[in-house]
């Protein structure tokens, strides 16, 4: 049986989900997408793409209409609630929730749903089928559905996903991280090409490292086994005295004071 699955907000991430899902063999001979309108270019795209298992829907309430079994809330925070109050769910439509700035308790109130409801943080790389996805609370039917798409990681309760929320904010900071010192390669001889590939070579490498470690005191260690007076310790000891690691903190302070608004 063909399991029919609406998603309100065609961005990147409900995209991501749709591609990771749709080039699994398992999933796609399972699942049908409704997309909403919204962000016509890339429903468009993701329906030429993939025409057995996708269809752009003419509005939001046929999307609804359509998809029996599950809705991705992939919407806007600031246009959520007028949006979810001007549509009719039916009771038994489960629900999961990609918006950050909303918790459950808001999206079941807006929605009017009685049917399981699940709050998730999927990421870009869910298209490749890589990387973590967390989501609460603990469910099977999530698990097996999503399990070809990364990491499923099972939280207890909204506080901890809120923490995973703001954790992911480092990816633009990250992403800018290898962007500059890939330019500053650039400035020292490298070509732009060659200072790329390096630099996004060199922090995949240490993240596997990293993974093998058995807590994060040993992620630490990695730091401070370095050769006394060599060039790590050079480079992190004046990145620790200009406070470069608090400015880090200090972003990831401020993110999650949005989220407890």
């Amino acid at each position: 049986m063909t399991i029919q699955m609406g998603i309100l907000g065609t961005g990147q991430i409900s995209s991501a989900l749709v591609t990771g899902f749709c080039t699994d063999d398992a999933s796609k001979q399972k699942l049908h997408f409704y997309l909403s309108p919204r962000n016509a270019q890339k429903a468009a795209a993701l329906a030429q793409q993939f025409p057995e298992q996708v269809t752009v829907c003419a509005s939001n309430q046929e999307v609804l209409d359509r998809a029996k079994d599950w809705v991705i809330l992939a919407l806007l925070p600031r246009d959520t609630q007028r949006i979810l109050q001007e549509l009719r769910f039916a009771p038994e439509q489960k629900i999961v929730s990609l918006i950050s700035d909303h918790p459950m308790q808001d999206i079941a109130r807006w929605t009017g749903t009685r049917a399981k409801a699940i709050r998730m943080v999927p990421l870009p790389f869910a298209a490749m089928h890589i990387g973590p996805i967390a989501y609460c609370p603990a469910d099977a039917e999530i698990r097996e559905l999503f399990a070809p798409l990364g990491q499923l990681i099972e939280l207890s309760d909204e506080q901890a996903l809120n923490t995973i929320l703001t954790l992911t904010s480092l990816m633009s900071p990250f992403y800018l991280l290898i962007h500059h010192a890939a330019e500053w390669g650039k400035q020292n001889g490298m070509t732009d090409r060659a200072a790329v590939d390096y630099m996004t070579s060199f922090f995949e490498a240490l993240s596997v490292m990293a993974r093998q470690a058995p807590n994060n005191a040993a992620v630490a260690a990695l730091c401070y086994d370095t050769t006394e007076g060599g060039l790590n310790e050079s480079a992190y000891r004046y990145i620790t005295q200009q406070g470069g690691y608090d400015i880090w903190m200090q972003a990831l302070e401020q993110v999650k004071r949005r989220l407890q608004k």
